[in-house]
């Protein structure tokens, strides 16, 4: 029987809507101090309407971004692969071969840290893939499931 996706942790929606808090308030200064800039000598009130566009713009993104990339966003790890699948309006699928890891890396970010999240980022000679968004103590139960697949593998090679 082949394994389920396994769904994020709710702790990660509620980083993912905090990044994208930050993220659109870093472009609503640049954004608004860019249509100030350009349209309030001409017209103040197409200056304020424009502002006040870009405000309803970025509360949608805030609420409805981070809900839809939580539910899309899910992985697998069975016994030949890693997968990853996420995406918004395009859906990705990432998958790493089990037998071409070479470097597992666990990372988190100062709002990763406040919500007790980690990412596991693994590289093969092809390029590098990531697991977001995982509770501590499951990012650390995967590196060592992934620690002993590659001893498992590297075993198995010198066998041969």
């Amino acid at each position: 029987m082949e394994k389920e996706y396994v769904k994020l942790n709710p702790e990660a929606e509620k980083c993912m809507r905090v990044n994208e808090i930050i993220k659109d308030i870093i472009f609503l200064v640049a954004a608004i101090a860019a249509d100030y800039y350009i349209l309030w000598e001409r017209s103040h009130m197409a200056c304020l309407l424009t502002g006040a566009a870009l405000l309803v713009l970025a509360a949608v993104c805030i609420i409805i971004i981070p809900r839809i990339r939580y539910e899309r966003y899910r992985y697998i790890i069975d016994s030949s692969n890693i997968r990853v699948r996420e995406g918004i309006l395009w859906i990705k699928e990432t998958i790493i071969p089990m037998e071409r890891l070479h470097k597992i890396q666990v990372s988190q970010g100062p709002v990763d840290r406040m919500f007790k999240l980690s990412s596991v980022r693994v590289t093969t000679a092809g390029g590098d893939g990531m697991i977001k968004f995982l509770a501590d103590d499951e990012a650390a139960l995967i590196v060592e499931h992934l620690k002993d697949k590659i001893n498992q593998i590297a075993a198995e090679e010198r066998r041969k």
